[in-house]
């Protein structure tokens, strides 16, 4: 079984700041916290709710937010965002944070093919609630354990009525 990156979404929520560190090495965007991109990706896959009149989209000046039609997912257009928050301040749901929302793009690459043996990624020992684990983990749905790509992410469900 391959190890990869598990998120307990449910535990990483309710930092003022995220103060994860991360070393995704990017030449000219030294700052890289790569959390904060998987957590938004994260957000946008599993925890939001898909509204039919989506208020986030309507709030964006800049129309930097899509709906895709496939599955309704959200996905941001780093390029067209300005980090105004508008989106995350008429989200009922308050599935669009604050700090998942940088004007700066941050891209995790889950530290594939930089990690020697027996090393962990840099964001499994320094995220203070202990929710970012890396291991053999394995999507089970009674768990509420989800398989995106390469990461598992828990979450609590929510049901549509």
């Amino acid at each position: 079984m391959a190890k990869r990156l598990f998120i307990d979404l449910d535990k990483c929520a309710g930092c003022e700041e995220c103060t994860v560190e991360c070393k995704c090495s990017y030449p000219y965007h030294s700052d890289n916290n790569g959390v904060l991109s998987l957590r938004e990706w994260l957000h946008f896959q599993l925890i939001c709710r898909k509204c039919e009149d989506a208020p986030c989209l309507n709030a964006c000046r800049y129309e930097a937010l899509e709906q895709l039609e496939s599955d309704k997912t959200l996905k941001r257009n780093n390029l067209l965002c300005v980090g105004c928050k508008s989106c995350a301040v008429v989200c009922p749901f308050g599935t669009i944070c604050f700090e998942i929302i940088p004007f700066l793009t941050f891209k995790c690459d889950l530290c594939e093919g930089r990690l020697e043996n027996k090393e962990v990624p840099l964001c499994v020992g320094t995220c203070p609630k202990g929710a970012i684990k890396y291991g053999e983990f394995e999507e089970d749905l009674e768990k509420n354990r989800h398989k995106l790509g390469n990461v598992i992410a828990q979450v609590t469900s929510w049901k549509r009525e």
